[in-house]
Order: structure tokens, then C-alpha cells, then sequence
């Protein structure tokens, strides 16, 4: 996924000036910083991936966003040679002190980004193709707040399924019919 944003969009305007947001994507997984700090790096980086149009730019190598992503919630588990080979390399061959982002609510951020960024056809086929699924796969089995599971299983459920049948490939665009809608509202 290359390409750049070249819209008006002044979300973007303002991070990309002087290359704000790539100075602010190593405070993604930097544990010494103040936490308030780490997390406002979180929500920003969020807050980019419901900018649809961005994804491209975000995914592609002038940001390379996945990475900054699975790394915090990466541990120090061990994947055979195919899987390792899949993952961007940021993420093979990960140390044994390897540690996941304590602060729950961080790691939370970390996954709805990534959801928002499965939301397109696109996303979703570049994390599929990164083998983003066995960093999730493992952080889903050492998750222990209820909150962040539920989350998490919302992305690997995205990851897992076959495509959307066509017109809806694109999630965040899928119109869902009043009558289904209640019915979620009713049993959340």
C-alpha cells in the first residue's frame, strides 16, 4: 500500500506539518515517557485511522503505522518460520524480555486503531498479509480485562472472516437496517 494523501483534510495537514505524527509514533510503545503523554500519542494515532482516506498513507512507508501498532501489543511468544516471515520486520524475531503495554486502556486504543484500519478492503488485506492475526491471536490469550477481550475478539473476528460480499467491502460504509439495529441496541 503506497501512495500519498494530497486532500484537503486539515487533520492531516496539521500532522503531517514538520512531520508531526512521525515524531510522535515512537511514543507508541515507549514505557519510560509519562503515561499521560503515551496516551495522547494513542488517541491521536486513533483519531488519524477514522480518516478513511488516509489509510493508504498510513499503512504504506512514509508513516508504516502497523508496526508502531502490534508492537506494544506484542509479546515475547515464539512463531514458527512461515508466521515469522509474515510479520513486518520490526516484529520477527522479538526478544525473550519482550514485553505488552501494561496500561489497559492504552492497549485498547492500540486495537480499536487496528480495527479502524481492518474497516477497508484495503487495511484489511494488508494486515492479513502482515500476519497481524498471531500478534492479536496471542495478546487475545494473555488479555485478562473483560473490556479489551471483547474489543480484541471485534478485530479478529474482521481478520478471520471471508470478505464482504460486494458493495460492502468497505465496513465503516455498510448501512445497517433499522429493524438489525434495534435488535443490537436491545441486547448489546
Amino acid at each position: 500500500m503506497t501512495g500519498g494523501y494530497t486532500g484537503e483534510n486539515s487533520y492531516w495537514n496539521l500532522l503531517h506539518h514538520e512531520d508531526l505524527l512521525q515524531n510522535l509514533l515512537p511514543f507508541i510503545f515507549m514505557y519510560l515517557c509519562s503515561i499521560c503523554y503515551q496516551k495522547t500519542c494513542h488517541w491521536i494515532v486513533k483519531n488519524c485511522c477514522f480518516e478513511y482516506d488516509l489509510h493508504s498513507v498510513l499503512l504504506g512507508p512514509e508513516v508504516d503505522l502497523l508496526p508502531r501498532l502490534l508492537l506494544p501489543l506484542a509479546g515475547p511468544e515464539e512463531f514458527d518460520e512461515d508466521d515469522m516471515e509474515r510479520l513486518p520486520p520490526d516484529l520477527q524475531y522479538l526478544p525473550p524480555t519482550q514485553t505488552r503495554e501494561p496500561d489497559p486502556e492504552s492497549r485498547k486504543m492500540l486495537v480499536q486503531a487496528l480495527t479502524k484500519l481492518s474497516s477497508t478492503r484495503s487495511g484489511r488485506a494488508y494486515l492479513k498479509e502482515k500476519n497481524a492475526y498471531v500478534i492479536l491471536r496471542e495478546l487475545h490469550k494473555w488479555e485478562k480485562v473483560e473490556d479489551n477481550l471483547s474489543t480484541l475478539m471485534d478485530l479478529i473476528d474482521i481478520l478471520i472472516a471471508d470478505e464482504p460480499q460486494e458493495g460492502m467491502e468497505d465496513l465503516h460504509k455498510v448501512e445497517i437496517p433499522l429493524d438489525i439495529a434495534k435488535k443490537f441496541e436491545e441486547n448489546p
